[in-house]
């Protein structure tokens, strides 16, 4: 358990603090700060990391990991004569660890390409400024490292004439210390970060913002105007004052303590008891204490043993504690010992005090704030400015009277470092991490540019939001003038869906039923070839391979046929290409007229081609003509009125009907048409219901990856089916994607083993859970979209976008809500009553 003491508070007066809010007297831009009560400490920062939202109990652990080292490094170089803590806590090295969690209004990211649209669609977000410091004393060697008998002497001068250590008696401590902060992962603190953690009070903004103290709060004031305000009131009772006024918020201080969780397991939720401040409202925690060797703890542990166990066995006889807790504090006893004794034990954080702001009215009460934490929080009344000095870099201001002895993991794993951060530095906005608020970006370019695995995959059943997501990330890499103007070509084989009107005037849009003679289209006649392999692929080898799969998957040959025609088909089509054949049907011609293919291989294709214009935009009877070209800005093919007669998902692809082989069919030589349109430009290919695609295994994923790749196209997967991928061992193909509302439990599962994700029972249920509660109210325990419903059950108002599980290519696994303008979800929305206002439909 935490061991609680008192000390003596630390005036500011006793450090001549100046009248402004900071005990920096000089900052300097390696991490050094000079403080005004004397002496230099050095400050890093440290990584953030998702801790509650890691993928697994390991990931969480690693977060925290750079904090762990940094306190053993401390501990390593402490020197001590004895290891008895009166006589060595001297030389204990003091440390401030300083949580910043600043809420501001969303602004786009530095190098959005489509920053003012993105200002217009989330101007009203609310987003979270997350900052975490590690600082530490240095200490002085009167001369200098190096130094001779004229640096001692000027060393000491110095000192007696400005009451001031020179800098140089620092310098081999300060590379010491640098290194140890350095192979712990910290980096040096920005000009911004510093000004966060010496503004917070102020919500980021100028220092110069009034304070005014009350017993148990404080106000901030950051305009002129609202402290006039406040002036012409009574200042000294606050209750009275009006709502509104001008740059005003208030803060109240909180001392943290009693945390009993010294061996608490890191990976228990009780051990990010910091994570749990932050959640809880904490704008700012300050973690401060002296580090301490655990070889001395060992010995304290001994000395002491006798005097713990009597008090057990006293608080025992005065009724104070019953048996089962007696075994329980005799039990934690042992395993403590054993810990140390093993060498395992972590060091120590003597006099540790935690020091709390929350952004509060005044009205919450802080000894609530604990409930269900493994800590309590006071309110340290009458002591709110000196607890606010106490936060400050490099104060030597002490105000908290309830100081603890912790294991330092209890504070490294404490999930102080923690981030719900995921996605890229750039891209399409997905929406903003559910913990945290962080805007979670998707990247067009990162796979190429990081040389991975290029596919991604948003999994999800039907209504949970994946169409309307592909729509909205396609309208943010292709439009060019709200977008990034990209070439991206969407293919929804979804009957009846038409995301056109939402996609913006620059869209260009094909229907498959134009492949039947619409000359408005991309068709014309039967045979067209649009998306022949033999036109669009850029070489005639990769062109007859893909044929070949083609044509062996639709199989429109005679059932009854036994003949294996791959060989014959592979000969057939080179023999026609080298006659200057550029489609399959002219090759097979070519070929049957040479003697190089039998009729009873080439006549059922070309008649299929010439009778099925979905067949005919896969096998070309002419040489000539349109194939697919994607535009700048967004390519769309839709259906239309096309006979596309999708397979059911999971399938067996052997039972298939020949129109269901052949659209199927199409469906791949889209993509792989669509890819080859996008060569090296950098593009985006969307494909929804690409389980059809999935479907074909992993040679034709795997296939699509080394294209993607080679051509720098980026292609997102939209899909329903999850399962059939680990199956056909695909997990090592998909390098990232988005978890979204899975109704089947073991399509959730599979969807997270894709990607590495703990299927924790937690997880499992938020994924499957329906969006209502029977016929009530909204299940925020839901990964779907939430609506208010009418007395009809017609739906009113969206309460939450979906949450989808974002997968990113760090390998972070974060729950996002999908946030898509409301005006561009009126447009897209495929829900059968929306459809029908927007068609100007009466529903019956």
């Amino acid at each position: 358990m935490a061991k609680t003491t008192t000390r003596q508070d630390i005036h500011l007066e006793e450090h001549t603090v100046p009248h402004m809010p900071t005990a920096t007297k000089v900052r300097y831009g390696d991490g050094r700060i000079l403080p005004v009560g004397g002496g230099l400490w050095l400050y890093r920062k440290i990584p953030l990391a998702p801790v509650k939202d890691a993928k697994t109990h390991g990931d969480a652990l690693l977060v925290g990991d750079p904090i762990a080292q940094a306190f053993e490094e401390i501990a390593s170089e402490t020197t001590y004569a004895t290891a008895r803590r009166s006589m060595a806590r001297a030389r204990y090295r003091p440390f401030h660890l300083l949580a910043v969690n600043l809420p501001r209004r969303y602004s786009p990211p530095p190098r959005s390409r489509h920053a003012r649209q993105q200002q217009e669609w989330f101007r009203g977000e609310r987003v979270q400024d997350r900052l975490a410091l590690f600082g530490t004393r240095l200490n002085d060697i009167v001369g200098g490292a190096d130094r001779s008998f004229r640096d001692v002497v000027d060393s000491i001068a110095t000192s007696l004439a400005t009451y001031e250590v020179p800098m140089s008696d620092y310098q081999q401590d300060l590379e010491d210390v640098d290194d140890m902060l350095t192979r712990s992962g910290f980096t040096i603190p920005t000009t911004k970060n510093f000004h966060l953690a010496e503004s917070w009070w102020a919500a980021g903004g100028s220092t110069g913002a009034t304070l005014l103290p009350h017993a148990d709060h404080f106000h901030v004031f950051q305009t002129v105007a609202g402290a006039q305000t406040a002036a012409r009131l009574d200042v000294e009772s606050c209750k009275s004052w009006p709502t509104g006024i001008e740059g005003h918020h208030v803060l109240r201080m909180g001392s943290v303590y009693g945390l009993d969780l010294p061996f608490q397991a890191a990976k228990e939720p009780l051990s990010a008891w910091v994570t749990s401040l932050l959640d809880r409202g904490a704008v700012m925690v300050s973690i401060r204490g002296k580090v301490e060797p655990s070889q001395i703890t060992r010995k304290e542990l001994r000395r002491q043993r006798a005097r713990y166990l009597a008090d057990i066995r006293n608080a025992r006889a005065e009724g104070k504690m019953d048996d089962q807790e007696q075994e329980e504090r005799s039990r934690t006893i042992e395993s403590v010992e054993a810990a140390y004794a093993g060498g395992k034990a972590f060091p120590t954080l003597v006099e540790t005090s935690v020091v709390a702001a929350f952004n509060t009215d005044g009205k919450k009460r802080l000894e609530t704030l604990g409930h269900g934490t493994a800590f309590e929080v006071a309110p340290m009344d009458n002591r709110q400015a000196i607890a606010l000095a106490e936060s400050w870099v490099g104060s030597p201001v002490r105000s908290n009277p309830n100081l603890m002895d912790l294991p330092s993991s209890a504070v490294a794993y404490s999930g102080l470092p923690n981030l719900a951060t995921v996605g890229d530095s750039s891209g399409a906005t997905v929406g903003f991490t559910v913990r945290d608020g962080q805007e979670a970006l998707m990247s067009a370019t990162a796979s190429s540019d990081q040389d991975t695995y290029p596919l991604a995959a948003v999994v999800g059943s039907s209504g949970s939001g994946k169409s309307q997501l592909m729509a909205f990330l396609g309208h943010q890499y292709g439009d060019p003038e709200y977008g990034e103007g990209r070439p991206v070509i969407l293919i929804d084989p979804k009957k009846g869906s038409d995301f056109s009107e939402g996609l913006g005037d620059s869209v260009t849009t094909y229907s498959l039923d134009s492949f039947s003679g619409d000359a408005t289209g991309a068709g014309g006649e039967g045979g067209t070839g649009v998306f022949d392999p033999l036109r669009f692929s850029k070489t005639p080898a990769d062109g007859v391979n893909t044929a070949v799969s083609m044509l062996h998957f639709a199989r429109v040959w005679e059932n009854d046929s036994k003949q294996n025609f791959e060989a014959d088909l592979q000969a057939a089509l080179k023999w026609g290409i080298s006659q200057g054949a550029r489609a399959i049907g002219t090759a097979l011609m070519i070929a049957k007229r040479d003697g190089k293919a039998t009729a009873e291989l080439a006549d059922p294709i070309i008649r299929q081609s010439q009778n099925d214009p979905l067949f005919g935009a896969i096998v070309g009877l002419k040489d000539e003509g349109e194939i697919l070209s994607a535009s700048e800005g967004i390519t769309y093919i839709k259906v239309g009125n096309a006979n596309l007669e999708l397979p059911p998902p999971g399938v067996d692809q052997s039972s298939l009907s020949l129109t269901q082989r052949v659209s199927a069919a199409l469906i791949r030589m889209m993509v792989y048409g669509s890819a080859e349109a996008l060569r090296d430009r950098r593009g985006v290919l969307l494909l929804d219901e690409a389980w059809v695609f999935l479907d074909a295994g992993a040679e034709e994923v795997e296939r699509l990856g080394r294209l993607a790749r080679s051509l720098e196209v980026f292609p997102i997967l939209f899909t329903q089916r999850i399962s059939d991928l680990l199956e056909a061992n695909l997990t090592n193909h998909i390098a990232r994607g988005i978890i979204l509302h899975t109704k089947d439990r073991r399509e959730a599962r599979a969807a997270f083993k894709l990607f590495g994700v703990e299927a924790t029972e937690d997880r499992i249920t938020f994924t499957t859970n329906p969006e209502r509660i029977g016929k009530g109210g909204a299940n925020w325990r839901s990964r779907k979209p939430l609506f208010r419903y009418d007395d009809a059950g017609e739906r009113t108002e969206l309460l939450r976008g979906a949450i989808g599980l974002y997968c990113d290519l760090d390998d972070r696994a974060v729950d996002v809500e999908i946030k898509i303008p409301s005006d561009f979800l009126a447009k897209t929305s495929t829900n059968a009553l929306d459809r029908a206002r927007r068609e100007g439909r009466k529903v019956f």
